[in-house]
């Protein structure tokens, strides 16, 4: 999965799709994730921080992980090559 070029996002969660015009604000959480995906980190890295860094279990992160990768990609903001791929 890759953030593709036309989306922009700043520092204080603001990300704008300059494809389709469509902007979305993200809590603290989601900046940090998307910022994750978008430097390349592995799933596995992507998790192991969530996991050390705040108070959720495995599964609780899993599935909350695949939900707002499913949320990006519908919105257009990833892209991916496989689609059951989800990084």
């Amino acid at each position: 999965m890759k953030i593709t070029e036309e989306i922009k996002i700043s520092d204080n969660g603001f990300v704008f799709n300059s494809n389709t015009g469509d902007s979305f604000n993200l809590n603290p959480t989601g900046l940090e994730m998307i910022k994750m995906i978008k430097d390349n980190f592995s799933f596995e890295e992507i998790r192991t921080n969530f996991l050390e860094k705040y108070d959720v279990d495995d599964l609780t992160f899993e599935k909350d992980f695949y939900e707002f990768c499913t949320l990006i990609k519908h919105h257009q903001i990833t892209i991916q090559s496989n689609p059951l791929d989800f990084i």
